[in-house]
């Protein structure tokens, strides 16, 4: 795109609007010094004891490491969250294999990725599931689902789509090209994003799924329940 998300993007309103919110819900459910990992968590602090692990090291990052190889013992983790993650990494069958692997029996993952998002690099960007697609994923390194669904709904999709397809209609390589089409984004932008908050009532819908910017699955290892 003809910006520069890092100087303009953080300054617009923004699009996005986790309608189902899930991280909370699931985390609520740890017990007193469970042991939790936060994979890619981007210098995010979920909540107080979880061990934050990225590739970089962001202010909160407790362990830089591959995520599809994470130095951490075999059945020592209690609860594993991976929420825009899989999308960004070379081999998401990798990732879900070291998550099963560390997790002990009865462990608990919490998988976000998304289903219609626009392309983002981050720094690359390779996949997208159906909510029906993460579930076989997760199921096939033996992790059985809980609870699945849309966490972002469909007027999110739909407003951002018109948001960067206004963009992309006057992209151009001069800079008055460049001007006028992060204009034009923002201008969308101001005036899509209150339509992102239809999803409280939309993404209760039946059909939700069919258009979800975003799903999740949350989703237990066999074993003795945390």
């Amino acid at each position: 795109m003809p910006w520069n998300e890092e100087t303009y993007l953080r300054f617009f309103p923004s699009l996005t609007w986790q309608s189902d919110p899930q991280v909370e819900a699931v985390l609520r459910r740890a017990p007193a010094g469970a042991r939790i990992l936060d994979l890619g968590a981007g210098g995010r602090r979920i909540g107080p004891g979880v061990l934050c692990v990225d590739f970089v090291p962001f202010p909160h990052t407790g362990l830089v490491a591959d995520v599809q190889r994470l130095p951490v013992r075999d059945g020592s983790v209690d609860f594993v969250f991976a929420t825009g993650l899989l999308e960004h990494v070379a081999d998401d069958r990798a990732l879900l294999s070291e998550i099963s692997r560390v997790l002990r029996p009865g462990g608990v993952a919490h998988v976000e990725l998304p289903f219609l998002q626009q392309h983002h690099e981050d720094p690359i960007d390779c996949r997208r599931l159906t909510v029906d697609g993460l579930e076989r994923e997760m199921q096939r390194v033996g992790l059985t689902t809980v609870k699945s669904g849309c966490h972002i709904g469909p007027t999110v999709t739909v407003i951002t789509a018109l948001a960067y397809y206004g963009a992309i209609l006057f992209e151009g390589e001069s800079r008055p090209a460049r001007a006028l089409s992060t204009g034009v984004f923002l201008l969308l932008s101001v005036l899509l994003y209150p339509f992102k908050f239809l999803d409280r009532w939309l993404s209760r819908k039946r059909s939700a799924y069919r258009l979800a910017f975003g799903v999740f699955c949350t989703s237990r290892k066999a074993g003795p329940g945390v």
